[in-house]
């Protein structure tokens, strides 16, 4: 009797441990139980740019088609300006925040984890300069990419696009960011100033009024691969899976695409491709990993497949 009453002991002990492990790795009811994925991201202080706007609903969209397999999350934001250096530094340690979304350089591919699907898709390939409306004449006038080089090209010093017009051999005059540029370029210290898609309607439409001799310039394009990426912090694996996770998902149904052109349309539209002389000007910082060779990662508006520019509407612009 009392070896067997020893047994019943034994077998309620081994069961206590195997529910409370159970309970402990979540494996309860067979149901994983995941805790709450929080992205974090930088938003400045002042004001909330367009290009914001866009990529937290493409966030919100990855993380929400993901739900069923990573379970919960939260998306909060941390007020700030912060420049790039320092965002670099603060997004490997993840502390303050772990998610950005910025055009990608060699060193933060290296530090961090990269997300190598550019979430406008190559939309901001595209450069579309504001310039002076005394100095569009003179741009109008250029043919060959050797012509446009030798005009004054406003860029930020700390800029990725900075780094491959220097090694193209443009003609850059730097300055610490957009508002140092924008007063340089209202003074016809500089001749153009190329900016993204995503910012050069809005910046033109917000600075119009006080600035009534900007224009957008009208006849050129200057395309070169700079991927926007999302980033993720080395501390936040998990998140940077589902992230990877929800975005493929978001590309092979189509649906970041989609998302992308209803939102950008206007700007697309404003942008008038089909009229503009294209200059291609290589990027060789661009990393061996960058997958140019996916072309459903790109959105090109001279695609035929497209339907946006015939090739009998384009303006060809000679390399040299």
């Amino acid at each position: 009797m009392e070896k067997l009453a020893g047994m019943v002991r034994h077998l309620l002990r081994r069961f206590r441990f195997v529910t409370v492990l159970l309970i402990a790795t979540g494996l309860g009811g067979l149901h994983p139980v995941h805790a709450e994925d929080v992205l974090i991201r930088n938003r400045p202080v002042v004001g909330v740019e367009r290009r914001l706007e866009y990529s937290d609903l493409v966030l919100e969209e990855a993380m929400r088609r993901t739900r069923k397999e990573y379970g919960a999350y939260r998306i909060a934001w941390v007020e700030s300006t912060t420049a790039r250096e320092r965002m670099l530094l603060e997004m490997v340690s993840g502390e303050k925040f772990n998610t950005t979304v910025i055009a990608s350089q060699p060193s933060w591919e290296e530090q961090l984890l990269p997300i190598r699907i550019p979430l406008d898709m190559g939309l901001s390939n595209y450069r579309i300069a504001l310039t002076h409306r005394n100095i569009q004449p003179r741009i109008s006038a250029v043919q060959s990419l050797d012509e446009l080089k030798t005009l004054r090209l406003g860029v930020g010093a700390a800029w990725s696009s900075r780094k491959v017009m220097d090694a193209d051999g443009f003609n850059t005059v730097q300055g610490d960011n957009f508002e140092p540029l924008l007063k340089m370029l209202m003074a016809e210290r500089i001749d153009y100033f190329p900016r993204g898609m995503n910012e050069v309607f809005v910046e033109y439409d917000d600075r119009r009024a006080a600035n009534p001799d900007l224009v957008i310039e009208r006849d050129i394009v200057i395309e070169y691969p700079l991927p926007g990426y999302v980033f993720v912090s080395p501390a936040a694996p998990r998140l940077h899976k589902r992230l990877q996770a929800g975005l493929e998902s978001m590309v092979r149904d189509g649906s970041l695409l989609k998302m992308m052109r209803e939102y950008h349309a206007e700007m697309i539209r404003r942008a008038n491709f089909c009229a503009r002389r294209v200059f291609h000007v290589p990027n060789p910082f661009l990393s061996d990993k960058t997958p140019l060779q996916r072309k459903e990662l790109w959105f090109n508006p001279y695609d035929p497949k497209t339907g946006m520019c015939a090739a009998k509407g384009r303006k060809a612009a000679r390399a040299g």
